[in-house]
């Protein structure tokens, strides 16, 4: 049993209580409830995997299942609030089919990858929650910085639980995505950084999230994107315009 493993569970384990009471607090499922059930999800992970940590072999089935189960609902969950900003977008046929098809093809390219080219001597779940791992962490950077990119072009309010959980969500999948190409480069020169990385980006993800909700929505009422799809659409379609794009249906 590594101590320190311990204490990145038990401080994992309690500020997702925390976070979980805030988001109840905030009625934030309400809003985000891709992201609240992500929340909700993660106490129970992080709870199994602490119970089971000095057993080997339970540890491993439970780390690695309960992995697979929240790196889906994180995409989804940031998926989530992308959309209820940039509603505008998917009016659009190309946005839809690019934004999709990108998610799909690259974890249909990764499962095949990790199936047909698995790590020597790895076990087969690891090998594909670990390249889907890599690629959703991708993908999550990926929409973050999409997010970003699009709020000033669109004059986006910068609405605190918005961009927290897109800044939460960035920091945690920086760290398992650096860890993993540490290692490839390094191999197991810097084991220590490679094996802690992935735990401390997602306290740190956890720390974001807890000063987010920590303070409450300026506005009270039931959350709207910052531009109604509407007006965004006319925006888009500015944009494309000017740029000698025809304009298309949905």
């Amino acid at each position: 049993m590594n101590p320190v493993n311990v204490i990145e569970l038990s401080l994992s384990l309690l500020l997702e209580l925390l976070l979980l009471v805030l988001l109840l607090r905030r009625s934030v499922y309400r809003e985000f409830r891709v992201f609240f059930v992500y929340i909700a999800l993660s106490l129970p992970a992080t709870a199994g995997r602490l119970l089971t940590i000095g057993n080997y072999q339970a540890y491993f089935l439970f780390f690695w299942g309960s992995n697979a189960v929240l790196l889906l609902f994180g995409l989804a969950a940031l998926h989530e609030v992308f959309r209820s900003v940039y509603a505008g977008f998917y009016e659009f046929r190309w946005f839809r089919l690019a934004y999709f098809g990108a998610i799909a093809l690259v974890m249909l390219i990764t499962i095949r990858n990790a199936v047909t080219n698995p790590p020597v001597q790895a076990h087969p779940l690891v090998s594909v929650v670990v390249s889907m791992g890599v690629s959703i962490n991708l993908l999550q950077a990926g929409i973050a910085a999409l997010f970003g990119a699009f709020a000033k072009p669109f004059a986006v309010e910068r609405r605190r639980y918005a961009f927290g959980i897109v800044a939460g969500f960035a920091t945690s999948a920086l760290g398992p995505f650096v860890g993993y190409f540490s290692r490839s480069i390094f191999g197991k020169k810097l084991d220590l950084f490679t094996q802690n990385i992935s735990a401390v980006a997602y306290i740190l993800a956890l720390v974001i999230w807890l000063a987010t909700f920590m303070r409450p929505e300026p506005k009270t009422d039931s959350w709207v994107p910052p531009m109604r799809p509407e007006e965004m659409l006319r925006v888009v379609r500015s944009y494309l315009k000017a740029l000698g794009v025809r304009k298309e249906g949905s």
